[in-house]
């Protein structure tokens, strides 16, 4: 059973607990790294300014602590394979669908990769 690396673990101890609670369920059947939870007001303006993000601070929703938001990627991490980013969501959305309906969580998610404008494949958020 894959388990998450410590950057991994202290990435994801940074976000919501409905989030939390999907990516401890999604690791037991599923290897993906987290690449990101809360971001601060400089790491933000960086992802802004490089272009991986359309918000600057304290507009996304990584910007909230916990964070609404996370940037996880399959494992091993091929950024060329879109489909295996695809199949990761589709794998979390059914859990958390799954947990939702069991009381376990509340919220739902929405997926960057889906967005019409920039795709953000590794990317999760709680839905407003």
């Amino acid at each position: 059973m894959p388990v998450f690396s410590k950057t991994s673990e202290a990435h994801l101890q940074t976000c919501h607990p409905d989030i939390v609670a999907v990516c401890r369920e999604l690791i037991k059947q599923y290897d993906f790294a987290v690449l990101c939870g809360h971001r601060s007001k400089a790491e933000q303006n960086q992802a802004f300014e490089r272009g991986s993000s359309r918000l600057v601070y304290p507009q996304s929703a990584h910007n909230q602590l916990p964070s609404h938001a996370v940037d996880i990627a399959p494992y091993p991490i091929d950024w060329q394979n879109l489909m295996r980013f695809r199949e990761m969501w589709l794998r979390f959305d059914a859990l958390a669908r799954l947990m939702r309906g069991r009381g376990e969580i509340e919220s739902e998610f929405e997926w960057g990769g889906e967005w019409n404008t920039l795709k953000d494949y590794p990317h999760i958020e709680i839905k407003n």
